[in-house]
């Protein structure tokens, strides 16, 4: 049995259709719902618990994109700019050394590597909605010597059971996300009692400087700058010690909490 047979074998006590909840068991290659007998194909070592009807909008729309972009980028961190944002969020996560900690945008896994360089050797798990990105990632993670169990899925229907991971974060993308409140809901849902949850993506500033620097109809064909508001709103009154902090001067924020050890899950 090789090594991403094995990683599979581990991860199945994690993993549930995001359709019905039901525990999945591997036959002939396929992830089966033990209740219903749905299956979900494994490709190249790495589960696809999503259906192609469950990704449209502006969903569609973003995993068609990093599916064309995942070669390329890996460049965005060649930059000091995105080094110096990388360490920002590190200065403000809490992670330690044997968490379960679960990124629900994984992308290449330029976060896990940060983790890492930062002397956090975690239980690492990553979920993302394009199989390149996934793809990419896997490579990377292998080059930097980092164990951790991919799986694509949406981020608004997670394909993990409740309760699980110590630490949920999410870094870019979300501005975009279909429903957001189900994405949120989802982080939390698959969080530990006592949890910390980071939430990162770009502001809406640099839109607004876009749109004062050029014509009102070129304008018109920039994201709506609401789309890019964090989601403050979105997080439930009872989740503890909510913050929200700018990085990188105000290009990006990161909304925090941290999930109380007593939140019934509806």
């Amino acid at each position: 049995m090789n090594n991403a047979e094995n990683r599979l074998k581990e991860m199945l006590p994690l993993m549930r259709n995001p359709g019905t909840g039901s525990l999945l068991e591997i036959n002939n290659g396929f992830l089966i719902d033990k209740v219903t007998g749905e299956g979900f194909p494994v490709r190249d070592g790495i589960p696809i618990i999503l259906r192609e009807d469950d990704v449209f909008g502006r969903n569609r729309k973003q995993q068609k994109g990093y599916n064309m972009g995942s070669y390329l980028y890996d460049l965005l961190y060649k930059f000091n700019i995105a080094k110096r944002w990388l360490s920002e969020i590190a200065g403000i996560m809490k992670v330690k050394s044997g968490d379960y900690i679960l990124e629900t945008s994984v992308g290449t896994g330029q976060q896990l590597l940060n983790m890492k360089n930062n002397g956090v050797e975690g239980h690492y798990f990553g979920n993302d909605i394009s199989f390149g990105m996934l793809r990419k990632c896997r490579k990377n993670l292998k080059k930097w010597g980092i164990d951790a169990g991919l799986v694509q899925g949406n981020a608004e229907a997670l394909p993990f059971g409740n309760e699980l991971f110590d630490v949920v974060f999410h870094v870019g993308g979300f501005n975009f996300f279909n429903d957001k409140k189900k994405a949120v809901d989802e982080m939390i849902r698959v969080a530990k009692p006592g949890a910390n949850l980071y939430i990162v993506d770009e502001s809406d500033s640099t839109i607004r400087e876009k749109q004062g620097g050029i014509s009102k109809f070129i304008s018109r064909f920039l994201p709506d700058p609401e789309l890019f508001i964090p989601p403050i709103k979105l997080i439930p009154d009872k989740m503890l010690d909510i913050k929200e902090d700018k990085l990188l001067d105000g290009k990006f924020w990161i909304v925090s909490f941290q999930k109380p050890a007593i939140y019934p899950l509806s």
